[in-house]
């Protein structure tokens, strides 16, 4: 299918045309009327006229003062020789509008020189009660730069738009990435380390340590490939994104990965959104993280409380060896923004503090978010 560029490219040439189709019959050719030949010269310089309040629109993106200026000129011959100025009228306005939509550089002069016309129209309407159509054509005009300058704030709006959905994208895919890789790397690095100092089988810990390799793997071709557009491509289908049903198999690699943890739920559990259900197990998955880095080996609870209007989510690990042993806790570092973050993206809240040698991480999520309560 055609692009913008040769779409654009083809309604100037539609323009331009229909204007010289519509300004052509005032041309005075030879074969009109039977009885007044005009001279060639006559017919070339009203053709000539005629091309000037055509042709250039065809640059009106590109060169939208000249244009203007150009279309404007053929229109003061015009008038000067009394002749229809209809149709080079209309070539002004569509030049007016130009200056207001395509150059960034005359948009400020075109919106005043819109407001001044404007004005003028009203005086004339008002000041000449019995000719008041004298006013139109500056009222015309003045519509006309404003409106180009119009789309031109709307083309900005837009594009701001769509940058800003982009960055979110960016944002949100990095915020997955880390999650990912953050979470499976501390456990390859915890089971290496486990491994390395406690004289573990080095075949148990390498197939311990090729297992998460693996889930790390898929977790980030299941993030890429939202990269790429797989339906267009033929790609395989993506992977569901987790949810609050994968807990028991994320705690079960947390123990893999030397963190002792346990799940308790609590109420009566509910169909809960995509978003929200994402957003809860990416900080269950990062607070385990974290335990991994800064605290292995601590006992660690995951609690989820199904409450009447609200997700609540507690992760407690106890002290670890480090922390007897007089080391501070780490505090999450990023890890703990990206947390804050998601519960902030549905709705909710997050507070996370250091309590008895260990580490507390509380989440709340609404079932609806607060800005579509009423």
């Amino acid at each position: 299918m055609p692009g913008p560029v040769v779409t654009t490219r083809r309604v100037d040439v539609l323009v331009a045309a229909a204007l010289f189709v519509w300004g052509a019959p005032d041309v005075p050719w030879w074969w009109k009327p039977a009885t007044h030949v005009p001279a060639t010269p006559v017919v070339l310089g009203y053709l000539g006229l005629e091309l000037a309040a055509s042709v250039p629109l065809l640059w009106r993106r590109r060169f939208p003062v000249p244009v203007l200026l150009i279309t404007g000129g053929a229109l003061a011959v015009r008038a000067a020789l009394r002749q229809n100025v209809i149709a080079a009228f209309a070539a002004v306005l569509v030049a007016a509008y130009g200056v207001g939509a395509y150059d960034t550089g005359a948009r400020r002069y075109a919106r005043w020189l819109g407001r001044i016309c404007l004005v003028t129209g009203a005086v004339i309407a008002v000041a000449l009660n019995l000719h008041r159509v004298a006013g139109l054509p500056f009222a015309l005009l003045g519509a006309a730069f404003l409106v180009g300058d119009a789309a031109t704030a709307r083309r900005a709006e837009a594009a701001s738009a769509v940058e800003a959905a982009h960055l979110a994208e960016r944002t949100r895919i990095a915020r997955e990435l880390h999650d990912v890789l953050a979470h499976q790397l501390s456990a390859i690095t915890v089971q290496a380390g486990a491994a390395r100092l406690n004289g573990s089988p080095p075949l148990e810990a390498l197939a311990t340590v090729e297992s998460l390799s693996r889930e790390a793997l898929n977790e980030l071709n299941h993030l890429l490939g939202t990269l790429r557009r797989d339906d267009e491509t033929g790609g395989a289908p993506r992977r569901p994104v987790p949810s609050l049903a994968e807990i028991g198999t994320l705690l079960a690699g947390a123990r893999e990965a030397g963190v002792p943890a346990d799940l308790k739920v609590t109420g009566s559990v509910r169909e809960l959104s995509p978003g929200l259900q994402l957003s809860a197990y990416r900080i269950v998955q990062e607070s385990l993280t974290n335990v991994a880095r800064h605290a292995p080996g601590a006992p660690t609870l995951v609690t989820l409380r199904y409450l009447d209007d609200r997700l609540a989510l507690e992760i407690i690990n106890g002290p670890s060896d480090r922390a007897r042993r007089g080391g501070r806790p780490g505090t999450g570092g990023r890890g703990l923004l990206g947390m804050r973050e998601r519960a902030e993206a549905v709705g909710g809240s997050l507070r996370a503090s250091p309590t008895d040698g260990g580490f507390t991480v509380t989440a709340t999520l609404p079932y609806v978010p607060r800005k579509d309560r009423r």
